[in-house]
């Protein structure tokens, strides 16, 4: 909070509108120039304080802070938003290749680790398995690649768009219920293993009221559909049913994901619990995994709304 007589300067001096107009180019120079010259008043001041009888050198040098201090606080301002749209980008940049190409460099470990333990035979190996090897090789650098396209493209507003591959870029602008069903249609179409099991899907997106949610947030709750979709394909072995949902219920939206399948049991975090974790903290939500009885895995993110929209299923 400013005090009263600090904005009664900014608002007798012209400085305010002046910090706004001054380039980055030269505020560098100004900021030179209004160091030398304290330094000259104060040295003035020292030598001839006892002749000083005239408070104009005094005003200039109050004027000539006030406008250093408030380029600094400009300078700082301007600052803080370029490390917070970096920071944002690096986090999209590591969402992006976590749900894409490190999902595949997974499968094409475990593929590899199978073959180190001899899982397969001499004919299954070079019949099925190096096929298949040399197909995630390539699907993996067709994602690198195009991840890399995609922010050579989109360098001006990446923050609009979430990717999923090259061929499906979602614009975050549109409703969230659309943009989940993308999300979800996209995911399931992946080569896991344990989605060739599922014999039902159920699938329902309520609309919301979305007033509270900025566009990262949305491209959150995507990512968390997205690997939380994954999760099944790779770990809920067995399953045969798969219900993802989205509800709208007194002033709260819950999208949960829930399997049947044996799923994994294990105490550590992965990075992308912290995600969630750190995205239900942002939509003052909450996030949860828990085993379902008497198999299988609910994973849930939900947060509250302004309103709720009417209920729609397709």
């Amino acid at each position: 909070m400013q005090s009263k007589p600090w904005k009664k300067i900014r608002a007798f001096l012209p400085i305010n509108h002046l910090s706004n107009y001054i380039s980055n180019i030269y505020q560098k120079q100004i900021l030179s120039y209004l160091a030398i010259f304290n330094l000259l008043s104060i040295t003035y001041l020292i030598v001839n304080w006892h002749y000083l009888n005239s408070p104009v050198l005094a005003v200039y040098i109050i004027i000539a802070n006030l406008l250093e201090l408030i380029i600094l606080q400009h300078k700082d301002k301007n600052l803080k938003s370029e490390v917070k749209s970096r920071q944002t980008i690096i986090e999209i940049i590591f969402e992006t290749i976590h749900n894409g190409p490190l999902q595949t460099l997974d499968r094409i470990l475990r593929i590899l680790n199978q073959v180190n333990q001899q899982e397969f035979s001499p004919h299954t190996l070079m019949k099925t398995t190096i096929p298949e090897l040399t197909t995630e090789l390539e699907k993996l650098n067709q994602e690198l690649r195009g991840i890399y396209e995609f922010w050579h493209r989109e360098t001006i507003s990446p923050h609009t768009n979430l990717y999923l591959d090259k061929n499906l870029v979602i614009n975050l602008e549109a409703p969230l219920p659309e943009i989940l069903y993308q999300v979800y249609t996209h995911t399931l179409e992946r080569n896991f293993s344990c989605f060739q099991t599922i014999k039902l899907k159920v699938r329902s997106f309520d609309p919301l009221d979305e007033t509270g949610l900025t566009l990262e947030h949305k491209r959150g709750i995507c990512r968390f559909l997205e690997e939380s979709l994954c999760n099944v394909g790779k770990y809920a072995n067995g399953v045969t049913c798969l219900k993802v949902t989205g509800l709208s219920s007194m002033g709260w939206y819950t999208l949960s994901i829930v399997d049947d399948g044996l799923g994994v049991n294990s105490c550590k975090e992965g990075e992308g619990t912290k995600q969630f974790k750190y995205l239900a903290q942002q939509i003052q939500g909450k996030f949860q995994r828990i085993p379902q009885h008497p198999q299988g895995t609910i994973c849930e993110l939900s947060w509250p709304t302004s309103s709720v929209v009417g209920s729609h299923q397709t």
